[in-house]
């Protein structure tokens, strides 16, 4: 995992001059931190991630594994984060969801959103009830988030503010994007987790029973493309360092599409 991330990305959508600032700056902060970031496509690399990491990172989500779904650069990535002795200590990923024909809601409530053949899970009792009002409303172009997962020793340095918006914005490059969810678990939003990561429309709930974590209720936390590029600016604007303390709520900000096209450099 030589290359660093603005080395391997190209950004072709969306307001190019802002995506390609913010990654850039983006991938220095988590460097000034010890960890190198790089675009990775391999699932089974971290599906292995997730397994050999069970004492601090849950079972992967099966929307992530590709035992249960099919991944490919068409509809995925995930980034990785490395530390100094090249292990992998922080991980997000991305999954592209065509929805024009369909719902947020609706996937979930089938299984569709986790599974390729979701039928013999539901033949096992699994159930996805969807109570969250907003679910039925999104779909078009939707990126679902996920994966996420920082070594403990790579905590409270900041990642949780980096990875998410870094994952939001080439998904927005690579699939111009509608908008990006996500689903949490109540106890990151009481302890501002949530908050780190730029989300600031949080909703429950998202009802699980006999899923691959057993039953749960979960937070869905929702971010329009708007609102998604006008946290960049703002993050952008005000420097890793310290965005942790001013409100989530972006200042309204007017960025040039397309701007231009090409990959970005690290100066």
């Amino acid at each position: 995992m030589s290359e660093r991330l603005p080395d391997q990305i190209q950004l072709d959508k969306g307001p190019i001059r802002l995506l390609a600032r913010f990654m850039l700056q983006a991938d220095r902060a988590a460097f000034d931190r010890g960890i190198r970031l790089s675009l990775q496509q391999d699932f089974d690399l971290l599906r292995q991630v997730n397994e050999q990491s069970r004492a601090s990172w849950g079972r992967l989500v099966p929307i992530f594994n590709p035992v249960h779904s099919d991944l490919d650069p068409a509809n995925a990535f995930w980034i990785a984060g490395c530390d100094a002795d090249d292990e992998i200590v922080a991980t997000q990923a991305a999954r592209f969801l065509p929805l024009q024909q369909s719902s947020l809601a609706a996937e979930l409530a089938s299984l569709r959103l986790f599974y390729r053949d979701p039928a013999p899970h539901l033949a096992a009792g699994e159930r996805c009830e969807v109570l969250a009002p907003s679910a039925a409303q999104i779909g078009g172009r939707v990126v679902f988030s996920g994966g996420g997962w920082y070594h403990p020793r790579c905590r409270g340095i900041g990642l949780s503010s980096i990875l998410p918006r870094i994952s939001r914005a080439y998904a927005h490059a690579r699939w111009e994007t509608d908008y990006t969810v996500s689903m949490v678990e109540p106890a990151l939003v009481e302890k501002g987790v949530v908050r780190s990561y730029g989300y600031t429309k949080v909703e429950p709930m998202i009802r699980f029973t006999g899923s691959f974590r057993g039953d749960l209720d979960l937070h869905l936390i929702r971010m329009a493309t708007e609102e998604m590029l006008q946290d960049l600016t703002a993050w952008a604007a005000a420097g890793s360092s310290g965005y942790e303390e001013r409100s989530t709520e972006a200042p309204q900000t007017k960025s040039s599409p397309r701007d231009r096209q090409g990959s970005i450099r690290r100066s």
